[in-house]
């Protein structure tokens, strides 16, 4: 009795037991916790800058009374150990009172809690020849009609060289912090850097310091913070002293603002006679053209190829059933059906050949080989060429269907096995298409 095969209209899915749940990636934690790192260590720094530096409402901070580590008691020791008199005030409009009288020094250590008219009120006084006035905020330099504005600001104060002729004597302090803008044509000294300066208005100098280390307890000592304070404040024989933590009231009506004009030098510039260049200073320049060339060779030594890709073995041995079962998961994760379809179609076809021409003779195209297996398994053509080049499937199911068609014609063509009239296989047409 010869054997025969029967090709079935319709294959039942196979039924795959659930794999191990995959685990779910965490490659995303690679990028995301350098950058937590390093948002955690700048917040640790931002704190603990905020509690190292003064807190300027406290009544003791930059104080003549102030005994802590952010008063000034050191100062107005100093200060009357040469015989200046300090008298301490507590408001603006105790201030403008007291400064009448003898030649007079008014510091103010606390300038942005002022109401914005003191400043224009207090450079009226006759007796008042110089006001020290100790890093005024954007706020208060505008609403006060100040001549200068902050420009620069450091996260730590350096100590630095004074750099001119006005207090070349005093020596290096850590006072720069603050660097001020400023009309050079009424400035009386432009000191370490540009955070003290003076502007002179109406006869009355006005002093603008950029740090106010220098005038507390626990940094009056450091290098010639002590020498630069006694300087700036011991010019005459009284200080009045404004000490003052709390916002003053401001008036019911806003001052007139008058923004001072300000000029800048060319001193940091390129001269390069293009308009575009000229207008920033070199060191922009000079930090694009770094990142351009640090991009460069970053994109150098990613790339690390000069020649075409060479084929390298494999680190280790990988089973065929591991490599098949990976190459499926990823299939099956895409959705992939009809690249799926399509190797196992290739794979199919490569066996049915061997058997169809075992001397290495390839039918001469698809028909040739769909004419010669319909012949060997006694299959109608279109059902042939439907299993072999059909349509790809639309679901997992239809993908089940085929792949198990497929494995029926294969088995009868390696088998060498027939259908017989009776149970011969048709694959049934659906609108015309098998």
């Amino acid at each position: 009795m010869s054997a025969t095969a029967t090709l079935p209209d319709t294959v039942a899915p196979s039924q795959t037991q659930a794999g191990p749940r995959r685990r779910r990636s965490r490659r995303w934690l690679r990028a995301v916790i350098p950058f937590a790192v390093l948002v955690i260590v700048w917040l640790g720094i931002g704190i603990v800058h905020a509690i190292e530096e003064p807190n300027l409402s406290d009544p003791g901070t930059l104080s003549p009374t102030g005994t802590g580590e952010h008063g000034s008691s050191q100062l107005a020791d100093l200060l009357r150990s040469r015989g200046i008199s300090v008298e301490r005030v507590t408001s603006s409009a105790a201030a403008l009172r007291v400064a009448g009288g003898s030649p007079s020094t008014v510091f103010v250590p606390t300038p942005d809690y002022l109401t914005p008219s003191f400043f224009a009120r207090i450079a009226q006084v006759p007796s008042v020849r110089k006001i020290v006035v100790v890093q005024p905020g954007p706020r208060t330099v505008i609403l006060g009609g100040l001549p200068v504005f902050p420009s620069v600001g450091r996260w730590v104060t350096r100590t630095v060289a004074p750099g001119c002729t006005a207090l070349a004597s005093v020596g290096a302090a850590a006072v720069l912090d603050t660097v001020y803008q400023f009309d050079p044509q009424v400035q009386t000294m432009n000191c370490y850097r540009g955070s003290v300066v003076g502007v002179e208005v109406d006869g009355t100098e006005s002093v603008y310091v950029g740090a106010n280390d220098p005038f507390r307890n626990n940094r009056i000592n450091e290098a010639h913070n002590a020498d630069l304070v006694t300087t700036l404040l011991g010019e005459y024989n009284r200080v009045v002293w404004l000490d003052v933590h709390a916002a003053e009231p401001s008036p019911a009506v806003a001052p007139d603002i008058q923004l001072p004009q300000y000029r800048r030098d060319d001193q940091n510039r390129t001269n390069t006679g293009n308009s575009t260049i000229d207008a920033f200073p070199s060191w922009l320049w000079a930090g694009l053209s770094l990142a351009m060339v640090t991009a460069v060779l970053l994109a150098v030594a990613r790339a690390r190829r000069l020649g075409p890709p060479v084929a390298e073995p494999l680190p280790v041995i990988v089973p065929a059933s591991e490599a098949v079962t990976g190459r499926g998961r990823l299939y099956e994760r895409i959705a992939a059906r009809e690249a799926t379809l399509d190797a196992i179609r290739g794979a199919a076809i490569t066996r049915m050949t061997h058997v169809l021409n075992p001397f290495g003779g390839k039918p001469a195209g698809a028909h040739e080989l769909v004419r010669q297996i319909a012949q060997r398994t006694a299959t109608p053509e279109p059902a042939v060429h439907a299993i072999l080049y059909g349509p790809a499937p639309a679901d997992d199911a239809a993908l089940a269907e085929a792949v198990g068609r497929l494995d029926t014609l294969t088995a009868a063509v390696l088998g060498h096995q027939r259908p017989n009239n009776q149970a011969q296989s048709q694959i049934p047409f659906r609108g015309g298409h098998p």
